[in-house]
């Protein structure tokens, strides 16, 4: 009798090993746009797990009957209490076996997976290009050896955007059981991240030093089947020791994704997939400005001609295409224009242009202030002497520097008027500010502005100099006295020694600077 119910398990084992086979080829069939039914899952780890209790059960009995080397023996072990137990075990085995075999059919076996906007808390446009890019986030998340990934882009190029709807679809499809999201940011606020941290885990602090919550949420990580930790907008190298306790190389059950500008910090941060966000494509720019603006087809002529301008100089950021479409919904064609205008400065590849007079300031006052504005996230343009072509007069590509800029910074310096190439740049300059309503800011520099108009001292030696290299050039020559002239009457910045420390006076036009993000527009497209 108890062989009969060996070979009754041993089929039945058979049985589910097969139809486990034929389970496991289906859902290796299944398109990628197809999510599996969880109980596919605990169907295929349950019938492993019966698998290998049967076949220790089985080892443990046969060991046991080899102890037995006489017919006497072999009944005694057949009603000893021990070998009942095994019997019951036995049945209890064939039991569960049926049971399993009996379940291995499901309906449905799998259900079409959501488009992307199913898991966004607002409006949000599944375009190709996005699509892909999540398609690519998702199968690196997948893999094991993977442990933190880095996806960077321009601001507003929607990144926040995307991998929050990728978290929320990692989990969907059971690749994490918990999602954490928290805001890095420039000078991160760690104990604000552990924070944020916290929250999307629904964990609690027992423990107020920043060591001390590091390590409850490593030991909270550690305890959890999958998490994926979200850290957006990380603009330096930061320690995930100190925030969740875990290296970021040993994060085991643990993913980290984050996003950044630059693809420096996706390295600084060692990740071991680095993926970029482009732009979107035309029609789909065109496409999401219609949809936030509300024109269309039936439109008036002048406005889709602006409009057309407009998307163009949105370079496929979708933050600035849905800032820009949302502020001119029913706006007059006049206000597209003056979008426009704000957007061919704004979307500048320089914001802010430095002149300045190399040997008298480059490694001091004015290397300190293009450290200062940079940190503070401008677009700056600073000639460091390569790159250009020289010769007597600014190259095109100077110019073209200075005609991209917003703003135009004039470190009016001791020799500042020796150089032609500062004096062309000034020219130039100040053409500018004229044709193109861009912001000149003079910073008078150890010079007395009376000096500079009144042609005194360095400057009327530096303009006597001039005249006789340069007398074949009147014009040339007139331009540069009315641009000093002119830039010596401006409302501008002056610092003498004896005005205080130079890093104060730094920290004051960066703060000016800031004061005038608006003007610049600047930061006004600062969705992500």
């Amino acid at each position: 009798m108890f062989d009969n119910i060996m070979k009754d398990v041993e089929s039945e084992k058979k049985k589910l090993i097969l139809n486990r086979d034929l389970v496991q080829e289906k859902l290796e069939a299944t398109p990628k746009t197809e999510k599996v039914n969880n109980a596919v899952f605990e169907w295929l780890k349950e019938s492993e797990k019966l698998v290998e209790e049967e076949e220790n059960l089985k080892a443990i009995t046969e060991l046991e009957i080899l102890d037995f080397d006489c017919s006497l023996a072999w009944i005694q072990w057949l009603l000893c209490a021990d070998h009942k137990m095994r019997h019951r075990r036995y049945r209890e085995m064939l039991d569960r076996l049926k049971a399993l075999n009996s379940k291995c059919e499901f309906d449905p076996f799998s259900t079409t997976i959501p488009p992307l906007d199913y898991f966004s808390s607002g409006y949000f446009v599944p375009f190709e290009s996005i699509k892909e890019a999540s398609d690519r986030l998702l199968a690196a998340l997948q893999e094991s050896n993977c442990s933190t990934i880095g996806l960077y882009g321009k601001r507003g190029s929607g990144k926040t955007k995307l991998v929050k709807i990728v978290g929320e679809k990692a989990k969907y499809l059971n690749i994490f059981n918990e999602v954490a999201f928290a805001t890095v940011s420039q000078n991160p606020n760690v104990r604000r991240i552990q924070d944020e941290i916290a929250d999307s885990l629904n964990l609690k602090f027992t423990r107020n030093t920043l060591a001390g919550r590091a390590r409850t949420i490593s030991l909270e990580l550690k305890s959890k089947d999958r998490v994926l930790v979200i850290l957006d907008d990380v603009q330096a190298r930061i320690e995930l020791e100190d925030i969740i306790g875990i290296p970021g190389d040993r994060t085991k059950g643990c993913k980290v994704l984050l996003t950044t500008r630059r693809q420096r910090e996706c390295a600084l941060m060692d990740c071991k997939e680095e993926f970029s966000l482009g732009p979107l494509s035309d029609d789909e720019t065109w496409t999401l400005l219609k949809n936030h603006s509300g024109i269309g087809d039936g439109s008036s002529p002048d406005i889709l001609n602006v409009a057309h301008q407009v998307a163009l100089e949105c370079e496929g950021l979708p933050g600035t295409i849905k800032e820009v479409g949302s502020s001119l919904k029913s706006k007059h064609v006049k206000e597209w224009k003056a979008s426009l205008d704000n957007l061919r400065h704004s979307m500048a590849r320089w914001q802010i242009f430095i002149s300045f007079r190399g040997e008298d300031t480059r490694f001091s006052f004015t290397g300190f202030l293009y450290e200062a504005l940079l940190r503070e996230g401008f677009k700056i343009f600073m000639d460091d002497g390569g790159g250009l072509d020289t010769g007597d007069q600014i190259s095109p590509s100077l110019i073209n520097a200075i005609e991209a800029s917003r703003l135009s910074i004039v470190v009016l310096s001791e020799n500042y008027a020796s150089s032609s190439w500062c004096l062309d740049e000034l020219a130039k300059i100040l053409e500018c500010k004229e044709n193109k309503n861009q912001i000149v800011w003079p910073i008078f520099y150890k010079v007395d502005p009376s000096h500079i108009r009144h042609m005194r001292n360095g400057y009327g030696n530096a303009m006597t100099e001039h005249e006789n290299i340069f007398g074949n050039e009147p014009e040339r020559l007139q331009k540069w006295r009315s641009a000093l002239f002119e830039v010596a009457g401006m409302s501008g910045k002056p610092y003498e020694t004896n005005n205080g420390y130079e890093y104060k006076f730094i920290q004051k036009i960066v703060e000016h600077a800031n004061n005038i993000k608006s003007r610049l527009y600047i930061r006004s497209m600062d969705m992500d």
